[in-house]
C-alpha cells in the first residue's frame, strides 16, 4: 500500500488515534493562545492559528466518537457524508447520543457553528477580506475542552496534558 492510503485504512486509523490528535490539536491550540492570546487585540477573539487548532481538534474527537460508534471511517473521510465539516458531524453525534458523554450549553455550540463557518470555507488558512464573524474563545476553549475529554474518556485515551 503506497502513502497516499494509510489515512483511509480503518485498521491503522482507530478512535484512540483520532483522539490523541484531537488531545494533542487543543493542547497546542492553548499553548499557542498562552504566547499569542496575550498581545493586544486578543482580548476576546483568539489568533487565528489558534481557532485553526481548535477547529481540527473538534473534527478529530467528534470523527474519533464517531468511529467508535460504528460510523465507516470512509464516510467521515468522504466530502459527501462529513469531510471536515463539523455541524455534521457534531449533528451525527448528537443522533448517536453524545449528550450522554458531555452537556455542551447553547452558547457554546453557538461558537462551534461560528468556528465551522470559517473553518469549512478554509478562511483560518486563506486570507479573505471583509467582514466576519469570528467566536469568543472563552466559550469555544470550554466546549472543546469538555468534547476532547469525554471522548477521550469514552474510547480510552487519557490525556493527561488536558487534565491538569
Amino acid at each position: 500500500m503506497n502513502s497516499n492510503g494509510l489515512q483511509d485504512d480503518s485498521t491503522r486509523t482507530t478512535p484512540i488515534g483520532l483522539a490523541r490528535y484531537s488531545s494533542e490539536f487543543l493542547e497546542a491550540a492553548l499553548i499557542t493562545d498562552e504566547k499569542m492570546g496575550r498581545r493586544t487585540g486578543y482580548e476576546i477573539i483568539a489568533p487565528v492559528p489558534v481557532m485553526f487548532l481548535v477547529g481540527q481538534s473538534l473534527e478529530l474527537s467528534l470523527k474519533a466518537f464517531l468511529l467508535s460508534k460504528g460510523v465507516p471511517l470512509k464516510e467521515l473521510r468522504s466530502k459527501k457524508y462529513y469531510g471536515h465539516d463539523i455541524h455534521p458531524l457534531l449533528r451525527k453525534a448528537k443522533e448517536l447520543n453524545l449528550k450522554d458523554l458531555v452537556a455542551l450549553t447553547e452558547e457554546e455550540l453557538k461558537t462551534i457553528e461560528i468556528l465551522n463557518i470559517l473553518y469549512t470555507t478554509k478562511q483560518l488558512q486563506y486570507i479573505v477580506t471583509g467582514a466576519k464573524t469570528f467566536p469568543v474563545f472563552g466559550p469555544l476553549q470550554t466546549a472543546a475542552k469538555k468534547l476532547v475529554l469525554a471522548v477521550c474518556k469514552e474510547v480510552g485515551f487519557t490525556p493527561k496534558h488536558l487534565m491538569e
